[in-house]
């Protein structure tokens, strides 16, 4: 592995973990169980937390499309070009998702606690299926750097 791929796979890590601590504090603050009249509170702290989850999304979708796993995952295994691009397309809805929820959570008031609960439901769903996309780039990433093509002996 060069230098710059090795200070590539060095930042994506180190963002990953930073995006796991904000998908934490995401997740405990959909989680506060907020008296009614605490609710204002918790929109307020939920707003601000998914701005850096937001922000912090982007710039992992970026590090890994700009040269990051994803391209190194296709250079060793070029057969794994459609699980890229199936990544990559998810990437896409997952912007839009975030767009369309944290627009939504932007504009909602503090009397309007039913549509709250249902952007929380909403973002708890995101949460979970990122989870899931990111298991499955960590998957790509050790089939691409760690499955054995065979030859030897």
């Amino acid at each position: 592995m060069s230098a710059l791929q090795d200070t590539r796979v060095s930042t994506a890590c180190m963002e990953h973990q930073v995006f796991e601590h904000i998908k934490q504090a995401v997740l405990v603050t959909l989680n506060w169980q907020a008296p009614a009249v605490s609710m204002p509170r918790k929109l307020s702290s939920l707003q601000f937390t998914m701005q850096s989850f937001q922000r912090h999304f982007e710039r992992i979708v970026s590090i890994e499309e700009d040269g990051g796993y994803m391209a190194q995952a296709t250079e060793v295994k070029p057969y794994f070009q459609e699980k890229v691009d199936h990544l990559a397309l998810e990437h896409g809805l997952f912007r839009e998702r975030l767009r369309v929820v944290v627009g939504e959570l932007n504009s909602i008031s503090e009397w309007e606690e039913p549509r709250f609960e249902e952007i929380c439901r909403e973002l708890r769903e995101l949460v979970a299926d990122l989870d899931s996309h990111n298991r499955r780039e960590v998957e790509l990433l050790q089939e691409s750097v760690l499955m054995d093509e065979g030859g030897e002996g």
